[in-house]
């Protein structure tokens, strides 16, 4: 029985954090999101996340460059894939200093998914114990909160371009993709070391260390 239970607590640490057994990602952003209409940010119902198969959190700032560059890449993902499979949801996790420059970034890059109100998200302990120690950060549950897909693998920094196209081929096929996808990230998370310094680049092709670091 001891057993049984460390292994249980060993894979549940590698799959990463996940919501409390009582609540679900949908629940947890009720009543918390807003989304972009026109040049306004206004409160957004989500009406269709509960049923939702794959929640993709996205943690980013207006004031990162790099993540200037990754955003319009993720809209070209989420304007070609959300027709054909809707569902799935983009959430935008803001790592802005203030809620008008949260709301400046989403209407800049006219963001085509809701976020959660700045407000919220700077309180919300659950979901952002989803973030890496950087942005951009792009983070794929399931609805019970298990980390399908991350930009980070351990302390390894992978990046969100593997995590979209990771979330396409779980779209693409199915469930039993998502599966795979969650025995793959527990292998590489048990498997990865620390990486080389120097050996993971930002999209803009400088060192990560240097342009990613969270602002205190």
């Amino acid at each position: 029985m001891k057993i049984t239970f460390l292994r249980g607590l060993f894979l549940l640490t590698l799959l990463g954090p996940a919501l409390p057994a009582s609540a679900d990602v949908a629940s947890e952003l009720t009543g918390k999101l807003v989304a972009l209409r026109g040049k306004a940010v206004i409160p957004y119902a989500a009406t269709e996340l509960p049923q939702a198969q794959y929640i993709a959190l996205y943690f980013s700032a207006g004031w990162c460059g790099p993540c200037h560059q990754f955003t319009p890449e993720l809209m070209k993902f989420y304007h070609e894939m959300k027709p054909k499979y809707p569902g799935f949801e983009v959430i935008f996790m803001s790592r802005d200093q203030s809620p008008n420059e949260m709301e400046k970034y989403m209407a800049e890059m006219q963001m085509p998914w809701p976020g959660m109100r700045y407000s919220a998200v700077k309180s919300d302990r659950t979901l952002n114990k989803y973030c890496g120690s950087g942005i951009p950060c792009l983070v794929v549950l399931n609805e019970k909160g298990e980390v399908l897909s991350d930009s980070f693998v351990g302390k390894e920094y992978v990046g969100p371009y593997r995590v979209m196209k990771d979330l396409k081929k779980m779209l693409s096929e199915g469930p039993a993709s998502a599966a795979t996808a969650t025995a793959a990230t527990s292998a590489t998370t048990l498997t990865s070391a620390s990486p080389a310094k120097g050996s993971v680049n930002s999209p803009s092709g400088t060192d990560w260390n240097a342009a990613f670091k969270k602002k205190p």
